[in-house]
């Protein structure tokens, strides 16, 4: 099943802001299913909510995201939902300038999709595991140890490991 572009919801129109006074906020929420965050970033469900305040160099963005990722564990590779919260707190500026990492476009869009990206790569694990206790795969048959045993021998053919092989086997 294809992700579908939400772009429309992590564009956000701030032509009404841009002219309003410092200190001027606006609160918005927003929520959707399979979101296609970037091309290599899709999430199975996206909720947030966040503070926009008009600030002299442009618009202040504050808020939390919650996220739910589909990860491949790298033990037993099961595919799970990983959830993760993000806070985010970035300075957009108005009109854009060249030095400034985010900026509001010509049209008066502010863009979070690459600010989200960002936040939630981040905050993904080096080593993502389905859980804290997972066995992972016999390396002979595959057999998910999570599951159940297999019946392959666990012996090295290397005497060096021998010590090691020992060690496993006291469980």
């Amino acid at each position: 099943m294809l992700a579908k572009d939400h772009s429309e919801m992590l564009s956000l129109n701030v032509g009404h802001m841009v002219g309003m006074s410092v200190g001027f906020n606006r609160k918005m929420s927003f929520s959707g299913a399979e979101v296609a965050v970037a091309s290599d970033l899709m999430l199975a469900r996206l909720v947030g909510d966040a503070k926009l305040t008009r600030t002299p160099p442009g618009i202040l963005v504050e808020g939390t995201i919650n996220a739910v990722r589909d990860m491949e564990c790298v033990r037993c590779l099961t595919v799970y939902a990983m959830p993760t919260e993000v806070s985010i707190s970035e300075l957009y500026t108005y009109p854009p300038e060249a030095e400034a990492e985010w900026t509001i476009d010509e049209d008066c869009i502010l863009n979070i999709a690459p600010l989200l990206r960002d936040q939630l790569l981040v905050e993904e694990p080096i080593q993502a595991l389905c859980r804290p206790d997972c066995k992972g795969l016999c390396r002979n048959c595959g057999q998910d140890w999570n599951l159940s045993g297999c019946a392959c021998l666990r012996e090295s053919n290397d005497a060096r490991f021998a010590v090691l092989q020992e060690l496993l086997e006291v469980d």
